[in-house]
């Protein structure tokens, strides 16, 4: 009885001492706001009835759904950049950490939960898109996501300009330049972050820079480096690129019975192919077959060509015949459909979907990476089955190939590493899908397969360093930043030496007290002795 009643009195006591640090943070932001009223309607505390759905309309990855994860200590939903500025400021002189969520795909859930008190800048109003298709550029607000980009540059384009960016129209724009941001225009264009002409970032002192003032390192940084680890990119200037008014796109199922293993060892080598205008990439997994109780594995081979069925079949015939693409499975689009039909709609789905949010499914995951720069053998690719076979279907394989536009990029050229003798991006993954949360014995088993699978990959993966995509963020290789020593773990996999040393160094010069830090932030460290 006395213990009980000694855990309400603490539990009551830490919500007090809370809700006063909320007021204080509040009252700070009215402090320094013209219209206080306008601004209290825009923060919200967890004694607000919106604040919960709030937290979770962008939790894009639905295993951080569950009682445990921690929630803010207040979200703020500006509409405007002084807001922001005002909530870094009042954030730094009460005592809290920062979390910026733009989309909500962080695939650690990083940019809206922490194990320290926090205050959440959810980016979700700050959305403006402005289009000069004379130009060929766009400024577009940190809060919009690809949806709303792609069908704003197809309406205003009349479908001869996109961006190369990813192919889920939920991600946020600012979370794909942040970490490079591949897609299906990779081998044409090259990164997201390689097609960035200007950005507008509000930096710890609550400076508003572009891309002048910031200047040509900072500006490097965060076109790969995790924009958030510097400052809170309020707005970037995209670079647009012309496309046909009309793609051919094309998707092939194979079954090992099919001859899938063979194709696929073909498949690796798609970075080499000479015609940057064809792109494949490909997803497995496993089946029954039938209705037996032995197992296969499927793989989809999904391609897109930036021209038509007459251009494509010529360079498919001579350089990919295994996978037999033919005019009748072949289909002509454009840009923002095959968009559409990547996400697994059909291209006639109302173009209307990607600025809806709420009709986008949600993942519920974990998700692994690596890069892969010799075509794994075919012995190798039977070991990979066969640990397929160990699953309970709940895995995947998502193949990302490189090459092309990519190959004439130095590793240096910004963050973003993974360029010349790249063939692909192999990322891994389970679902729970089933379960009620990630932690039920099935899930732990579906965990351990997963990892087990990353073991089995390490022969055919790169290394020194083994490089992972930082997109694909992962806190199992690695957490803690101390030293170099223990930053280097997983800071070198995510842009290899050079590049996180010259990270580390800009870190220093525009954060050098660490207010922008989380899990795999990059580090400031305590003490001088960068390696040389």
């Amino acid at each position: 009885m006395e213990r009980s009643f000694f855990f309400l009195l603490v539990l009551t006591l830490a919500l007090s001492f809370s809700s006063a640090y909320s007021r204080d943070f509040i009252s700070c932001v009215e402090s320094k706001s013209s219209n206080a009223s306008s601004i209290s309607q825009l923060i919200y505390t967890p004694g607000n009835a919106s604040f919960q759905p709030i937290w979770q309309f962008a939790v894009q990855n639905t295993r951080f759904l569950k009682p445990s994860t921690p929630r803010p200590s207040i979200i703020v939903t500006p509409t405007d950049e002084s807001l922001v500025q005002t909530s870094l400021l009042c954030a730094k002189k009460h005592g809290y950490e920062i979390r910026i969520r733009s989309g909500g795909h962080d695939f650690e859930g990083l940019s809206y939960t922490a194990d320290v008190p926090f205050v959440m800048i959810d980016l979700n109003n700050m959305r403006s898109i402005d289009i000069d298709v004379a130009k060929r550029t766009a400024w577009v607000g940190t809060g919009a996501v690809l949806g709303e980009l792609y069908y704003s540059i197809a309406q205003k384009s009349n479908n001869t300009l996109y961006f190369p960016g990813g192919t889920w129209p939920t991600v946020g724009i600012s979370g794909l330049i942040g970490g490079g941001g591949t897609g299906n225009l990779l081998r044409k264009y090259a990164t997201a972050g390689d097609n960035v002409l200007d950005a507008r970032i509000i930096d710890v002192n609550g400076r508003i820079l572009n891309r002048k003032s910031m200047g040509e390192d900072l500006f490097w940084a965060i076109r790969g480096g995790v924009a958030s680890s510097f400052g809170v990119v309020v707005s970037w200037k995209l670079q647009l690129v012309p496309v046909p008014e009309k793609v051919t796109v094309f998707i092939v199922n194979r079954t090992l019975e099919q001859g899938a293993t063979e194709i696929f060892f073909k498949y690796q080598s798609l970075a080499t192919f000479e015609d940057r205008n064809l792109y494949i990439r490909s997803q497995a997994a496993s089946e029954f077959i039938g209705n037996t109780t032995q197992k296969t594995m499927r793989i989809i081979f999904q391609g897109i060509y930036q021209g038509t069925t007459n251009e494509l079949i010529p360079v498919m015939d001579k350089v990919f015949p295994e996978l037999g693409v033919t005019r009748e499975i072949c289909q002509e689009m454009t840009s923002v459909q095959s968009t559409l039909v990547f996400f697994g709609r059909p291209s006639t789905t109302p173009l209307e979907i990607l600025t809806n949010r709420s009709a986008i499914p949600k993942s519920n995951s974990k998700t692994k990476s690596n890069f892969v720069r010799t075509p794994i053998p075919i012995s190798g690719l039977e070991k990979i089955w066969s640990k397929f076979f160990e699953n309970d279907l709940s895995g995947g394989l998502l193949i990302i190939p490189s090459g092309g536009r990519m190959d004439d990029y130095a590793e240096t050229a910004t963050p973003y590493p993974h360029r010349a003798g790249t063939l692909y991006l192999l990322a891994t993954s389970v679902n729970f899908v089933g379960q009620a949360n990630d932690t039920t014995p099935v899930s732990l088993r579906r965990l351990a397969w997963l990892q087990s699978l990353e073991e089995l990959l390490t022969p055919y993966v790169s290394q020194n360093p083994r490089e992972s995509y930082v997109n694909n963020n992962d806190l199992d290789i690695g957490v803690g930043a101390a030293n170099y020593k223990e930053a280097s773990v997983w800071g070198e996999r995510y842009w290899k030496r050079e590049n996180f040393k010259r990270l580390i160094r800009i870190k220093a010069k525009v954060d050098p007290k660490n207010f922008f830090k989380f899990p795999q932030s990059i580090p400031v460290f305590k003490r001088r002795g960068l390696p040389q």
